[in-house]
């Protein structure tokens, strides 16, 4: 079945390690403004029926490109607050061990994947454990360079109380069911622009940089760490 379970306890808000310290925050920046990518990606995660997210690790800090109605639920984010800003927000106020820190910078830095359980804080100061999977989406590659374009793909859910035993470890066709979403609304591309205005593209100055997207989105293999622990 592509999952694995956990034994041990219940978890509830009393232990989730967080501090009320959570402010919406505004965008300064309009990250989407002339990136034609970042639009099909928004657009699309509107369409995903479950907390989703998708960001940009070729991007100035990782940005959020798009997330799910679900997501926006969950986290009682709005999108404007959302898009454009690292996903680090969600961990204002919380504890995150060191070795999950390293853990997220691997997966961000080379694609691949996490799976872990962390306390993360909605934007009225409530907590909840989130289980989240990420790992990077080859989507295609740039016209000019023919450096691959890729995404980091994030599902996550309220595990807060749930007994560990019924918590899967992982997001497996979930995951998929992004990754298919995207497939889908690439195909109706002959070629994705990436405005040069963009903070973070890869492109010049002067001109706009065009990807051709792959066939078939592909997913980058590998592990940042063969297990999961609640507790570092």
């Amino acid at each position: 079945s592509g999952k694995k379970h956990m034994a041990g306890k219940r978890h509830n808000s009393a232990e989730i390690n967080c501090k009320n310290t959570v402010a919406v925050p505004s965008r300064t920046t309009e990250l989407l403004n002339g990136v034609d990518l970042y639009q099909l990606i928004a657009e699309t995660l509107e369409g995903i029926s479950f907390p989703a997210t998708v960001a940009d690790p070729q991007g100035k800090d990782c940005p959020l490109i798009g997330a799910s109605p679900d997501f926006v639920a969950l986290t009682q984010f709005p999108t404007t607050a959302i898009l454009g800003r690292n996903c680090r927000f969600l961990n204002e106020g919380c504890h995150l061990s060191a070795a999950d820190r390293l853990d997220i910078r691997s997966c961000i830095s080379t694609g691949k994947h996490f799976k872990g359980i962390l306390a993360n804080q909605r934007a009225d100061g409530t907590h909840f454990l989130n289980l989240l999977d990420m790992r990077g989406l080859k989507i295609g590659k740039y016209s000019r360079t023919g450096e691959d374009k890729w995404l980091v793909i994030a599902v996550q859910g309220d595990v807060s109380e749930l007994e560990t035993a019924e918590i899967p470890f992982e997001h497996v066709e979930l995951m998929q069911v992004v990754a298919t979403a995207i497939r889908d609304a690439l195909k109706a591309q002959e070629t994705i622009v990436v405005g040069s205005e963009s903070e973070g593209s890869p492109s010049s100055a002067d001109s706009a940089e065009t990807i051709d997207p792959f066939p078939e989105p592909i997913w980058i293999p590998g592990e940042v760490r063969e297990q999961i622990l609640l507790n570092h």
